[in-house]
């Protein structure tokens, strides 16, 4: 039998009464695996290890109960057990009914430090963290988890000194109980506990502050499963800051936390700012997005393809069809795994933009021009030199990005890397083969060669307000760009976040420096996933997110939207496209238009 472990609180009658604090947390882990593992067929192999442990507390908790209970004392534990059992019978009926937007946000102790042989389980598992995902589990595993349920509540039902549970529980226990002075609040998008609410300001303050404490469990549970050394994560809502969090180390040998303000590198998310710029010089008429790129620059070398000669148009090059390579050459096998190319490691510097263009711009294209998309950081480097070209006193492409963009918007954070530049806040950086293996620092490079595609640094405050008004560019009704710092007029995001070309990724185009993800169905309820703009970022020793969801009530409010941005110091962090839109989502549900919010 798994001894008890002695937990101090003067909420119960009896000293000794750990066990039974044991067994809640136990039940509470049981039915929390529900919402937190996103692999059924790991929180099956989860359930299994409950299943061996719990009837031995349960057993013990009988024997003790057994031994102290008197007539004369009714035990304020039992009928805790009591209260908390039919709650979760009732929570885990409802969560295999709804099965998406149910969040179980439970403040509680960690169960997994009572049992050693469950932590020993969990830790050899990459799912080492249970972690709150708002997709639907197979029916088999919500039956799984009723059935484990109902058995260990039927173990306690037949405690002579326990009354018997009852399936009628009114729901507004969710909002009411209290065990040890911590909450006990079911949370779902579903709306059903959203009625116990009157008030419209109560609404969203609660809304509000639920989805936040959902959000921030996504968040550890990425952070956790990843095995990221630190996160930063920043969320806004019709253009006010919600929410802003940073998580673990931004510096692991130093231990510097990881706020909202580190700066970290936010790699192909640079891209965005690039095709900003040069939609800024379609609106100037320096630029056509149609016009072949010898125009603008006609020192280029001719480029080829299959031996013949081509054209490259500026359109190509911002939706990765010109057939320009990436970190590969033709003939050489093709792959998604840049990580593992010498030329990602790149540790001499350019000092120009023309001298980057030395790595590519003679090797011969891997397909005709706009007949392929082929995700290209060259294709990027190859853009700024062109923008360097036609611009006034011919700017270097540092001094365009921070003229036009970071000055306009005050983005203090965001600026070009330099190895030897001191940054304050800058994070260090971090990559594992595994998740088996520890950490290691990242070798040493040099952005120089990419800055336009993937050399920018800058933090999550700073990408908010930069998607803020890009977003307030959409949506607004003024013509011109030239007030209240807008980058661009409206048509002219509009035209950058039109679909051009289909990607690798279902549902997914590519537009002009932006993945445009079109509205689909949910699999899983009747709700629709909303058409978003993003881009992710993978850096050496980073991943990062930008991602959008504009109203799509065309609303008056040209600032409605939700926008989130999420950097990670850690190499090739999965998920995080899926993490931030579910986050995404969930404060979308708030409020997912401006006039039906008090923000």
């Amino acid at each position: 039998m798994i001894a008890p472990v002695t937990i101090k609180t003067s909420f119960f009658s009896y000293t000794d009464d750990d066990t039974i604090f044991t067994v809640l947390n136990c039940i509470d882990f049981c039915v929390t695996v529900v919402a937190y593992v996103p692999n059924s067929t790991r929180s099956l192999q989860l359930l299994d290890v409950i299943d061996l442990s719990l009837p031995k507390h349960l057993e013990y908790l009988k024997d003790r109960t057994n031994k102290n209970n008197s007539k004369n004392h009714d035990r304020e534990e039992l009928k805790i057990i009591e209260k908390l059992s039919t709650t979760i019978k009732k929570t885990v009926e409802v969560t295999a009914k709804i099965l998406y937007g149910i969040q179980l946000t439970i403040n509680r102790h960690s169960c997994i430090t009572y049992f050693s042989n469950l932590k020993e389980n969990i830790s050899e598992s990459s799912h080492s963290v249970p972690r709150l995902h708002a997709l639907a589990f197979p029916n088999i595993f919500s039956r799984a988890v009723i059935k484990l349920v109902e058995r260990y509540l039927l173990t306690i039902k037949n405690q002579p000194n326990l009354k018997a549970l009852t399936d009628k529980t009114n729901m507004g226990v969710f909002n009411r109980f209290y065990f040890l002075g911590k909450p006990l609040a079911l949370c779902g998008t579903a709306g059903f506990l959203w009625a116990q609410l009157n008030n419209d300001n109560d609404i969203d303050k609660e809304k509000l502050k639920l989805t936040i404490n959902q959000a921030d469990l996504i968040c550890q549970g990425f952070k956790e499963k990843q095995g990221i050394p630190g996160v930063s994560i920043g969320v806004t809502m019709h253009g006010s800051f919600v929410w802003r969090k940073g998580y673990g180390l931004a510096d692991i040998e130093q231990r510097v936390p990881c706020t909202p303000d580190t700066v970290m590198r936010i790699a192909s998310i640079s891209k965005t700012f690039t095709a900003t710029l040069a939609a800024q010089f379609v609106e100037k008429g320096k630029l056509n997005w149609n016009d072949k790129i010898d125009k603008y620059h006609p020192d280029l070398p001719k480029f080829l393809f299959e031996n013949v000669p081509v054209s490259i148009t500026v359109r190509q090059l911002a939706s990765h069809t010109s057939g320009i390579r990436h970190y590969w050459k033709k003939g050489d096998p093709e792959t998604d795994a840049e990580f593992n190319l010498p030329e990602y490691y790149i540790a001499r510097p350019f000092p120009t933009v023309t001298e980057s263009l030395s790595l590519f711009v003679n090797d011969e294209l891997l397909h005709k021009p706009g007949t392929t998309w082929l995700y290209t950081t060259h294709g990027y480097t190859l853009l700024s030199a062109i923008l360097e070209r036609i611009s006034d006193d011919k700017h270097s492409y540092a001094e365009l990005l921070n003229d036009l963009i970071t000055k306009q918007l005050d983005l203090r954070n965001t600026k070009l890397e330099y190895p030897d530049e001191i940054v304050p806040n800058r994070s260090r950086y971090y990559w594992r083969r595994s998740l088996k293996e520890g950490l290691r620092n990242v070798a040493y490079v040099d952005l120089s060669y990419k800055w336009a595609g993937g050399g920018i640094l800058s933090n999550v405050t700073d990408l908010l307000l930069y998607a803020n008004n890009l977003l307030q560019c959409r949506q607004t009704k003024l013509v011109s760009s030239d007030s209240n710092k807008q980058l661009l007029k409206s048509e002219t995001i509009r035209e950058l976040w039109s679909p051009i070309v289909a990607t690798n990724r279902k549902n997914t185009s590519y537009g002009l420096g932006w993945m445009i993800a079109k509205e689909q169905p949910s699999s899983i309820n009747q709700c629709s996933i909303p058409s978003h703009i993003y881009h992710t970022g993978g850096a050496v020793g980073a991943t990062s997110i930008i991602l959008i969801i504009p109203c799509s009530n065309n609303c008056s409010n040209p600032r409605c939207g939700i926008c989130i941005s999420i950097l990670t110091n850690l190499q090739s962090a999965r998920e995080i496209y899926q993490t931030a839109l579910d986050i995404a989502l969930l404060f979308r549900h708030v409020s997912s238009c401006s006039n039906d919010s008090k923000l």
